[in-house]
Parts: C-alpha cells; structure tokens; sequence
C-alpha cells in the first residue's frame, strides 16, 4: 500500500510514519509537511535513507503541491494541523 501522510514531521505524525515503515514492510510512506514551527525533519532521521520514504514539501492548503501527490496512493493519512497548546 501507498500512504500519503500529510504532517509526518510533526510528533503523532512522524510516530506514525516509523510504525507504518517498521511493521508493513511491504508498504511506503509519502510525507506531506508545511515545515511549519511543529515539524522537524529530524524526528524522521532514522527514516530518510528508506527506498520506501519520500518527504515533500508542501502546504494542504495549496491545491498545485497536492493534486500531483494523490495520483499514486491508495491511502492518505491526515495529521496535518496548527496546535496552540501553551
């Protein structure tokens, strides 16, 4: 299975990317984030060399970063947000 994450870098996101990449070998991970005060890059280190991982940068909210990324999966996994928690 193909997934599109969107918000992988952010903390349940990125949780979520490595479980999916650990335990369904047979599945990949496309990562959708706006890099936004909430994602870092590095919570997916340990992931970025996987054949089956692919980061894109991007917003939601922007049709032209989205549309070309839902031509080839057959799931999309949604934790793209903006918290507030203070």
């Amino acid at each position: 299975m193909k997934i599109l994450v969107t918000g992988g870098c952010g903390f349940i996101g990125s949780n979520y990317v490595r479980y999916v990449l650990r335990k369904h070998p047979e599945d990949s991970v496309i990562n959708l984030d706006a890099m936004t005060y909430a994602g870092n890059r590095e919570n997916l280190a340990e992931v970025e060399t996987d054949r089956r991982y692919r980061f894109v940068q991007g917003d939601i909210a922007d049709p032209e970063a989205v549309r070309p990324l839902f031509e080839d999966v057959d799931a999309v996994v949604n934790f793209a947000a903006e918290s507030h928690v203070d």
